[in-house]
């Protein structure tokens, strides 16, 4: 099913979406998988990951594997990996190259309006759902078939670049908090249309689960037996200080609905997102087959309260 077949998209309708992440090979029970599942759910073969190198590399593109599929009609997401340091700046070089890409396609098209139909050039002026989009952009390729034009050539081969692209940066708290903390900072500092996911493990999971600047006071950690002496970073207060930038803090286990609703209200908001996922992981120390018991217990005590900000009211909207 794709979801411009469903009125409403929530925690129920969405799992009625075909999701283009499967069988991944991360541990059992990890909490980081169902995130970028939802996201592949939600956006389908419209999705751009920008990966910093963690857990999620080694799930996401242990070559020559990938749980990463196609739908039937053979697209799917786009996922690279970057260094540690770098994934924010190298996301935001998605977003740029992808607004690039549009753009040059609408000048295209501009260029050669006599050659298309005026209704045709007047719909793709215009916003439209993505599947309406795709059937405008078949329709523009069929019409400039067989023009002996160069420049209806370059649009007919890249008219796909009009369907817009959601571009996601997604790594760990060792990424987010510290390695990576001052790419991030600068990335969500400018107002360019980025996604950020923190997979928040509360430690450095894929190097089995030393302390980061997530880790809780008191925490046990390896390398850190005798407990973390200084409370974690607040990163969602941090940013939340630009007054620009949608934050939002989910935990799937606690808060179902409020995940999806928060998901997709930063993909539609028109500037910067943050959204920092609760994420059960085995270096916790505990059965995971328990984790939605321990994620509500973490909300319902106020250690990870589930919340969005933003001073701009955005309409969530999900089509693919």
């Amino acid at each position: 099913m794709q979801s411009q077949q469903l009125e409403r998209i929530d925690i129920r309708t969405s799992q009625l979406l075909t999701p283009l992440m499967e069988y991944s090979g991360a541990c059992s029970g990890c909490g980081e998988t169902p995130y970028i599942k939802l996201l592949t759910q939600l956006w389908g073969d419209r999705l751009l990951i920008a990966n910093a190198t963690g857990c999620s590399s080694i799930y996401g593109g242990n070559l020559p594997s990938t749980p990463y599929t196609t739908d039937r009609h053979g697209r799917g997401p786009a996922w690279a990996n970057s260094l540690f340091e770098d994934n924010a700046e190298f996301g935001l070089g998605f977003r740029l190259t992808t607004d690039h890409r549009k753009n040059r396609g609408l000048r295209l098209l501009d260029q050669c309006r006599e050659l298309i139909p005026e209704t045709l050039f007047s719909a793709l002026q215009q916003p439209a759902e993505t599947e309406q989009r795709r059937e405008q952009i078949t329709a523009l390729q069929a019409a400039l078939n067989g023009v002996q034009d160069p420049l209806a050539a370059e649009l007919q081969r890249d008219a796909d670049a009009l369907v817009d692209k959601s571009v996601w940066l997604i790594g760990g708290d060792g990424w987010a908090y510290d390695i990576g903390y001052g790419g991030l900072d600068h990335v969500l500092s400018m107002d360019e249309n980025v996604n950020v996911l923190v997979l928040d493990t509360q430690c450095y999971s894929n190097t089995g689960g030393q302390a980061s600047k997530a880790t809780p006071l008191g925490a046990v950690t390896k390398f850190g037996e005798h407990g973390k002496r200084k409370a974690r970073k607040d990163l969602g207060v941090n940013i939340m200080m630009y007054g620009h930038v949608y934050v939002a803090q989910i935990s799937l286990g606690a808060q179902l609905n409020q995940t999806v609703k928060a998901i997709q209200e930063a993909e539609a908001y028109p500037g910067p997102s943050l959204v920092i996922a609760y994420s059960p992981c085995e270096e916790h120390g505990y059965d995971l087959a328990l984790s939605h018991d321990q994620m509500r217990q973490l909300t319902a005590t106020g250690f990870w309260p589930c919340t969005a900000s933003t001073r701009v009211a955005v309409k969530a909207v999900s089509r693919h």
